[in-house]
């Protein structure tokens, strides 16, 4: 009997690989098997993709349309076309589209998350926040591992500014990811308990937001509005010297970012009677870097307030040199040289002039999606992403041989 049950085995397993396979294949639907494979290798399908991968979306619809309708109407180019009318603008044809899909008896657990998914973008893009929120809820029910419908959520709750769900979903999405990622999560996290420090300053929690603020220091070292808030609580509630070792700190651990620290600095050191102090500190920080034309300024006018203003009119333009296009520099400049008694009819005209030029407001750019800024933000109002905003410089034009000859 050893050969006829081995012979049997044998049968058993080819039986079964042969039913795996015409199970992988072919799909029961609306009481008629379609033939997943027959989509795939049609050449609608095929065409459909090339239309899509070169952007013409109008006659990729139309071939993944005729795909379909050969096929059998299978739920993946369903799915993609929903898509394409999101990309279009048609919200209200891509909802229909992932809505009947849901329509569907016997859909997977992961094909049903996966329909929610697409529709929960339809809602996002429609500005249907509620519906979104519940769709990405779902699927992240349905899918626990689902990192897109998570960083969609975190996305919607930062843009309705409920902070502490933003920050449960990143720190979901960070116990998800390898080490090497995890400093960005750090970063961004420390930015999340930021606001949630905010929203607490603004309700008059002043120790609860010190302590947020202290937190989001604590996961990211160089979290500049961090810094700059605490020491405001600390000033606010009479530690000067607590706020000025925190300023100090800024200056410290993002020395590019020492500038917003200049103001606060240079009025408690007056409160410490410490005059010398901040002089020092700007000077410190030039030496540490030639680039640094807002130190440049910042001693400019410390010298200009206090008798200097000859010295103070040198270091502009040295920074003059680093930024032409700054409009601070500018008003600087004129404001020093009527104070060593220029027209002064002139030079506030002058003034007044360069702050409606546009050219001379300090441009910043998200590296993410290229968006511009007249100042410094945190979190880019296009792309969403946290601590994205470089300071964009327009070098002095020079003149070449070919533009002399010209």
């Amino acid at each position: 009997m050893g050969p006829y049950v081995t012979l049997f085995v044998l049968l058993a397993l080819l039986a079964g690989l042969t039913v795996g396979k015409a199970w992988e294949r072919y799909k029961l639907q609306d009481g008629r098997w379609i033939d997943r494979r027959r989509a795939l290798e049609s050449p609608h399908y095929m065409l459909g993709l090339n239309f899509l991968v070169a952007n013409q979306i109008d006659p990729a619809i139309e071939e993944l349309s005729t795909a379909a309708d050969a096929a059998g109407d299978p739920l993946e180019i369903h799915l993609i076309l929903g898509n394409l009318y999101r990309e279009k603008g048609q919200v209200g044809r891509a909802i229909q589209e992932h809505q009947a899909l849901l329509q569907r008896p016997h859909l997977r657990k992961l094909e049903h998350a996966n329909v929610l998914l697409c529709l929960g973008l339809d809602y996002k893009h429609g500005g249907f926040v509620d519906r979104a929120l519940e769709a990405f809820s779902e699927v992240v029910r349905l899918d626990p591992g689902n990192r897109y419908a998570m960083s969609n959520l975190e996305k919607l709750y930062e843009e309705q500014h409920q902070w502490p769900d933003a920050y449960a979903m990143r720190q979901k999405l960070a116990a998800r990811d390898s080490p090497d990622q995890q400093p960005r999560h750090q970063e961004i996290l420390a930015f999340l308990e930021n606001e949630i420090g905010l929203d607490a300053l603004k309700r008059g929690e002043h120790v609860q937001a010190a302590q947020r603020f202290q937190s989001a220091i604590e996961l990211d070292p160089k979290n500049a509005p961090a810094y700059l808030n605490l020491g405001d609580v600390q000033f606010a509630q009479g530690d000067v010297v607590a706020a000025v070792s925190t300023w100090e700190r800024l200056v410290g651990t993002t020395p590019e970012r020492a500038y917003l620290a200049f103001t606060r600095l240079e009025s408690a050191y007056s409160q410490m009677n410490d005059l010398s102090r901040f002089p020092a500190l700007c000077r410190r920080l030039i030496a540490a870097s030639a680039q640094e034309w807002r130190a440049r300024l910042a001693l400019a006018g410390y010298l200009a307030a206090h008798g200097q203003a000859s010295e103070g009119l040198e270091l502009l333009f040295e920074a003059l040199v680093i930024n032409p296009h700054a409009l601070a520099l500018h008003q600087a400049i004129w404001r020093t040289l009527s104070q060593l008694k220029l027209p002064s009819s002139l030079v506030e005209r002058y003034t007044d002039l360069a702050h409606d030029a546009i050219f001379y407001v300090d441009p910043h750019i998200c590296v993410r999606c290229r968006y511009r800024s007249t100042e410094l933000l945190w979190q880019c109002p296009h792309c969403h992403e946290w601590n994205t905003f470089v300071e964009e410089r327009i070098a002095p034009a020079k003149d070449t041989e070919a533009t002399l000859t010209s």
